[in-house]
């Protein structure tokens, strides 16, 4: 896969989505905890808008505090731009190839897929990316424990998708779509209402 060139397609793809939009949907809760759509939308922007440099500045003025400095970025960005300039925005840095301070290409990658799945699980009106985005996540997602602590959480399970080839792991067996995974391996406790398996109690509970 060259995750660039994926980026660049899926980040077209949800500008195209997110313009579908009612302007109801933009206050609504999304999956992502404390944020709305619209808020996570502004979040989506920061990687493909905004400098290292402006990065690092603001990471520093939050007291290097990731929460802290993500949450000033959203302020601004909603409060200065429309859902329509937001979807225009997207579609234009869409080709973009930032990467903060810190974060690998897959982790840049994996953001693209595991917010654009807060947005549409929490509207319920379907976005799907290709399979390959999927699994590229999950093998982001299953080594990595900051932000996400998602290498913790599988630690000792077995995963695997319904709707695709990959699995990962030994264990109890958690199971389910893939976009599913994604999401509860990423710590969205809705979505394992959606897996099966006797490692679901188990994963539950992380």
């Amino acid at each position: 896969m060259d995750t660039w060139t994926s980026l660049k397609n899926g980040r077209e793809a949800f500008a195209e989505y997110l313009s579908g939009l009612q302007p109801d949907d933009w206050d609504r809760p999304s999956l992502c905890s404390a944020w709305n759509v619209k808020e996570v939308a502004a979040h989506m922007l920061v990687i493909p808008t905004k400098g290292k440099g402006e990065v690092f500045r603001n990471f520093l003025g939050s007291g290097f505090n990731l929460d802290k400095m993500n949450a000033k970025f959203v302020r601004r960005i909603v409060a200065t731009m429309s859902p329509a300039q937001l979807v225009a925005a997207m579609r234009s840095s869409a080709g973009s190839h930032g990467r903060p301070p810190g974060l690998n290409l897959p982790g840049v990658h994996n953001e693209l897929v595991v917010h654009s799945q807060d947005i549409a699980a929490a509207i319920g009106r379907p976005f799907a990316l290709p399979a390959e985005d999927y699994v590229a996540s999950l093998e982001h997602l299953k080594v990595t424990d900051p932000v996400f602590k998602s290498k913790s959480r599988v630690a000792g399970l077995r995963l695997r998708a319904t709707d695709a080839d990959w699995s990962n792991g030994d264990g109890p067996l958690v199971e389910g779509p893939i976009a599913q995974l994604v999401l509860a391996v990423a710590g969205r406790p809705s979505a394992i209402a959606n897996l099966a398996g006797d490692g679901v109690a188990a994963f539950r509970s992380r």
